[in-house]
């Protein structure tokens, strides 16, 4: 796709890449009260100069402005403090903007494709455990990273990595065998199996020696015993599907499953093979891959410390590090050409994912990955996120302290519903219900996504189920009250919007005058600047700001400008393009993020 402000992007930065002698020199948008598109900072390169950065802009300026050809977009550049600020033929900026969007139709704001792909590890709940508030934040993180990569043009693959191996299994088949209810474990199984897991946790405090009893019944399971096997595999058959339900309402479908013990032959294997490139040495009597203090994740803060990590233990059992390596390896092989590997996770993960990011680097000086052309630093990509706990503390499965995801989505819906039943009374009850049930759970998403992933969240019905403000409803709301205007319309007035005519566009950039107009219309403009951005800082917080001062924008036009009643055939058109592009790209931008926009509310 061709859109016009990036088209203005890269020739600024074009110039200020060759002026400071440097690739992908910073543009940044001015502040919301400038006129000016864009701004190119001197600071840095005043530094490194030894020259004054307000001196420099103006010099800059001035070599610029002579250098503007007449066909340009850009109309001047002026110096601001340091900054040099760019202007644009504002008419001209706006009907290319009006054409772009015409151009694209729904396909606007997505990217060309990008012969590079990205896999993203997200949701990967351990089995025999119900989804809970926790794992919310993992799920709704990576499916909307899944849409907006995928809308910049990445082949973009979502694998559910799950949890179906290690001790803690052997303690789930022990409890079992000892309280174990078949009828329980029929009608519902998730719930009857954290039962036993936490009952299993506060017996083994009053008797250790259970712990022994589960790994013993561990070792059973890796030896192939077929009772614990036939057990283990209906627990796991159980578990993904209502995983999957569960996921199903939030609009979240995996690529592809993937079980932990599916990996275990191959980390075996992969101990070898590291050992003898001398990435791995033996300590102890176990397996270790020791560090140099590398980690390069913008946020939290590395670690003061990086222990080494264990990848098999004295007794010669592997662990889940060994595991997730392999399972990189195989991610690298399967889906060629990888450009990154995303694991979005909780931050206090931080170390374990430094340790992980380190050892993939080591691999890939060692020439693990030639297979797959991987030469670039850094394939494993760490997306960290805050933390969900409760008022009253973390949320924790042995404690039995935790709020399964389906009641929070249910409450949500209930919750959705009053409100739309107090609003439209009249609303018949299964609409109601549909509607209830987009609006409940996009809440949800939204007040989530809404906010910077990187801060922690306290679990509050309240803040998290608002109606107001900065929230899905608003924004539904907006998309929502798009098409009523659209549908009092007159019948040619909509034929015209459903045939667009290139000769209509100098006609409707005539008629856009006002300031509410403007403000809409270059909002609407930077509709793919803010997917590409949300994609390059893997920040969906970004997309669902824009999308919040697109619906305020819309709701001072709305409030300000006549649509229907325009004066004159041009104006009404004009306005009702903006009407209509602002809907689509507001359905489009929650579409992106996870949420469904009802037809009415």
């Amino acid at each position: 796709m061709n859109y016009v402000l990036d088209r203005i992007y890269a020739d600024v930065e074009s110039l200020a890449a060759t002026e400071f002698g440097q690739p992908n020199p910073e543009v940044r948008r001015p502040p919301k009260e400038s006129e000016a598109i864009y701004a190119v900072p001197c600071f840095q390169y005043a530094k490194e100069k030894n020259t004054n950065p307000i001196k420099l802009a103006d010099g800059l300026s001035a070599k610029w402005n002579q250098g503007l050809q007449a066909g340009s977009l850009i109309e001047r550049f002026e110096p601001a403090r340091g900054y040099v600020n760019v202007f644009v033929k504002k008419k001209t900026l706006l009907a290319r903007i009006l054409k772009n969007l015409r151009d694209f139709g729904e396909d606007y704001g997505n990217y060309p494709e990008i012969n590079k792909t990205i896999v993203v590890d997200y949701c990967s709940p351990n089995i025999a455990k119900p989804l809970s508030v926790g794992h919310l934040r993992s799920t709704i993180i990576g499916q909307a990273l899944i849409n907006i990569l995928r809308a910049r043009g990445y082949r973009v693959v979502g694998i559910n990595f799950l949890g179906d191996w290690g001790t803690q299994f052997g303690k789930l088949l022990y409890a079992f065998e000892q309280w174990g209810n078949e009828k329980k474990l029929a009608e519902e199984p998730i719930q009857h199996l954290l039962e036993l897991y936490v009952r299993f946790h506060k017996k083994a405090k009053i008797n250790p020696a259970l712990e022994d009893d589960a790994r013993a019944a561990f070792k059973r399971l890796q030896q192939g015993g077929e009772k614990e096997r036939a057990l283990w595999q209906r627990f796991r058959g159980s578990s993904l599907e209502a995983f999957e339900k569960t996921v199903a309402r939030l609009g979240v479908k995996f690529d592809h499953n993937w079980f932990e013990s599916e990996f275990e032959e191959r980390a075996r294997e992969l101990v070898d093979e590291l050992l003898a490139k001398g990435i791995a040495e033996e300590s102890e009597g176990a397996i270790i891959i020791r560090f140099k203090p590398l980690w390069p994740a913008e946020s939290p803060e590395p670690p003061p410390a990086q222990p080494p990590l264990v990848i098999r233990k004295s007794d010669g059992t592997t662990l889940y590090p060994t595991r997730d390596l392999a399972s990189a390896l195989e991610r690298i092989e399967r889906f060629q050409p990888v450009h990154r590997l995303l694991y979005a996770v909780a931050s206090e993960q931080t170390l374990y994912f430094s340790q992980l990011w380190n050892a993939l680097e080591e691999m890939r000086k060692r020439g693990f990955f030639k297979h797959a052309k991987i030469n670039q630093p850094g394939i494993l990509k760490y997306i960290p996120f805050g933390m969900v706990s409760l008022p009253t503390g973390k949320i924790s499965t042995r404690e039995g302290r935790i709020v399964y995801l389906d009641e929070l989505l249910d409450e949500a819906e209930r919750r959705a519903q009053e409100i739309i039943k107090e609003k439209n009374p009249d609303m018949p009850k299964d609409a109601r219900a549909q509607v209830a049930r987009k609006v409940g759970i996009g809440a949800v998403i939204y007040a989530d996504l809404s906010q910077d992933r990187i801060k922690d969240i306290v679990f509050d019905w309240s803040k998290m189920l608002a109606f107001e403000g900065n929230s899905a409803p608003y924004l539904q709301y907006a998309a929502v009250r798009c098409a009523r205007i659209l549908a009092k319309a007159s019948p040619e007035d909509r034929k015209r919007l459903e045939e667009p005519k290139d000769a209509d566009i100098p006609r409707m950039v005539a008629e856009i005058e006002e300031p509410e107009s403007i403000e809409l219309l270059m909002h609407l403009g930077r509709f793919p600047q803010a997917i590409a951005e949300a994609a390059e800082r893997y920040a969906p917080h970004a997309l669902a700001s824009y999308l919040y001062d697109l619906a305020a924008a819309l709701s001072r036009f709305y409030t300000e400008v006549p649509v229907l009643k325009a004066q004159t055939d041009a104006a009404r058109l004009a306005r009702l393009t903006l009407v209509e592009a602002t809907g689509r790209v507001l359905r489009r931008g929650l579409a992106l993020l996870g949420i469904e926009t009802p037809e009415e509310m």
